[in-house]
């Protein structure tokens, strides 16, 4: 589950805390499925849903995006692309190719941001597969701005493998604002126990500049998560979203 700033054009200025969303994982992988779970959603007055590159392949790019519509959900962020190293068995030049094949996707879902996994150094030396992944992500945002599509670049791994996250020497929130590219933002991925979290430092900073907030304490755990969900927004919302703490205190 996502959390992120909503930027709709068409709202008034809001303040920060008033304009926080969180966006749901699809589950389906059927049409029957889909009309379903996005009729449920609906119901529970969710607004946003992240969407894995492998359910528009197995439903349908123009059945999800109707069926969505029909219920006024959004694709809010679309997942996953990458691997610049040559750690999802691809080339350096199949893995860009295959992002922008991924921004083209989102832009048509409708989608604010793609995922895309950097892959990890691997047989590369540390400062080859920094330069190699810079390369990559400035070379995909080139093609984003076009489409007006954010990358999210994961602060761990997201695909229950180490191959999928590379891990700067120092901050990766200072390291992604170092590529000073404002489509290029972080995927703040926060895992931890049911009553306590940690948030890096500079995450309310990345949140309000487009980044997001990715609660896994534990994966296809949806209840779990959404109590840690509830907890952020709570936390959030307590310490007006900008100063106070980085850690969810165990009362909340």
């Amino acid at each position: 589950m996502d959390v992120f700033l909503a930027d709709d054009p068409a709202w008034p200025p809001r303040t920060l805390v008033s304009r926080i969303s969180v966006a749901y994982p699809l589950k389906s992988d059927s049409v029957e499925g889909l009309i379903l779970e996005a009729e449920q959603l609906q119901q529970r007055g969710i607004r946003y849903v992240c969407v894995r590159r492998q359910q528009v392949l197995f439903i349908g790019e123009h059945v999800i995006h109707d069926i969505l519509a029909d219920t006024q959900i959004t694709v809010s962020c679309l997942g996953f692309a990458g691997g610049f190293t040559g750690s999802l068995g691809m080339s350096y030049e199949a893995a860009t190719r295959d992002a922008r094949r991924s921004i083209d996707l989102a832009a048509d879902l409708g989608a604010r941001s793609v995922v895309i996994v950097p892959g990890e150094q691997g047989l590369h030396t540390y400062r080859h597969a920094e330069k190699t992944i810079r390369l990559g992500l400035l070379d995909v945002a080139q093609y984003a701005s076009q489409r007006n599509i954010r990358l999210l670049i994961p602060t761990d791994t997201v695909l229950s493998n180490s191959h999928d996250c590379f891990r700067p020497k120092k901050c990766p929130l200072s390291w992604l604002d170092g590529m000073g590219n404002p489509l290029i933002r972080p995927l703040i991925v926060v895992r931890g126990k049911s009553f306590a979290c940690r948030l890096p430092a500079g995450w309310r900073e990345s949140l309000a500049a487009g980044g997001s907030l990715r609660l896994c304490h534990r994966c296809e755990r949806y209840e779990e998560n959404a109590q840690l969900v509830a907890r952020v927004l709570t936390f959030i919302s307590r310490s007006s979203g900008m100063n106070g703490f980085d850690r969810l205190p165990s009362d909340t």
